[in-house]
């Protein structure tokens, strides 16, 4: 399956196509022009079962787009504090900075929960 139609089941969140994507051989690590993973995309929906599908089949937790900005800064950005987490969990860090020097902590300043998101960041951060 080529990289766009990837990339559209993720927007559609349909995780059962993705899976049987995958499954065919699909790249979980695809990126689009802009250097912007799959996982970017699941994270910046907060969709958890597309996100753990892709890290199941090998995608970057930390890959970051053309501008530096990572998963983990798209699902601060949008309070979604469980992917945060299990992003978190699968080796994120917290403290990756994009190319204007923002990190996630940065990110989570948008969102409706940031105290929350920014206190699960700091303590991951050490």
């Amino acid at each position: 399956m080529d990289k766009d139609a990837l990339f559209a089941l993720v927007k559609r969140g349909d995780a059962g196509a993705l899976e049987r994507a995958l499954a065919e051989g699909g790249d979980a690590r695809a990126r689009d022009r802009f250097g912007v993973s799959l996982l970017y995309r699941a994270a910046l929906r907060g969709d958890l079962a597309c996100l753990e599908l892709l890290l199941t089949a090998g995608a970057e937790v930390d890959r970051s787009s053309d501008a530096g900005n990572t998963p983990l800064m798209a699902a601060a950005g949008r309070g979604h504090l469980a992917v945060v987490e299990r992003l978190i969990a699968a080796g994120a860090a917290a403290g990756h900075r994009n190319k204007w020097g923002y990190d996630a902590a940065r990110w989570a300043a948008w969102a409706p929960n940031d105290d929350e998101i920014k206190a699960r960041l700091f303590a991951a951060a050490g």
